[in-house]
């Protein structure tokens, strides 16, 4: 322990937190949120190369868990643009165990990938999805009304 240096303690680590979402709120070249009200890093993701979208896809990812913002739904539309890069982490998800995060990546990516252009890997998982539900049906019923939407 250096001797006449302040220990951190709980309300400084808070202080760090708040100056470093303070300082990632600055950078202009930041494409990942960091919380709820960060429009300023979807407006950077939607003008991100398919490159820096892969780079921080995971961080990326993990927005679409919850679909309750108008931040996820912004990562979203930029995955859904980026769709063929990030399919097979897209299907990784879909073919998982966590129902909740599969209702909001179908709902927020694959809906509108499969409106515009139908896959038929990711047909078979819906198909796979809605006739074998996990114990979350939302996956389910999301997955059934997608197929109902494209006409199968």
């Amino acid at each position: 322990m250096l001797q006449g240096w302040p220990q951190p303690n709980s309300q400084s680590t808070q202080s760090m937190d708040t100056i470093n979402k303070s300082a990632a709120a600055l950078n202009p070249r930041r494409i990942v949120p960091v919380d709820e009200t960060d429009y300023q890093a979807v407006h950077n993701l939607r003008r991100a190369s398919e490159d820096q979208v892969l780079v921080v896809l995971d961080e990326l990812l993990a927005w679409t868990r919850t679909g309750n913002s108008a931040i996820t739904r912004g990562v979203g539309e930029v995955l859904a643009q980026h769709f063929q890069a990030i399919r097979p982490a897209v299907l990784k998800v879909l073919r998982g165990h966590d129902a909740n995060w599969q209702y909001f990546l179908l709902s927020l990516v694959v809906g509108p990938v499969l409106r515009a252009h139908v896959d038929q890997e990711l047909v078979r998982e819906l198909r796979r999805l809605a006739q074998q539900p996990a114990p979350g049906e939302q996956a389910a019923e999301r997955a059934r009304l997608l197929l109902d939407e494209i006409g199968l």
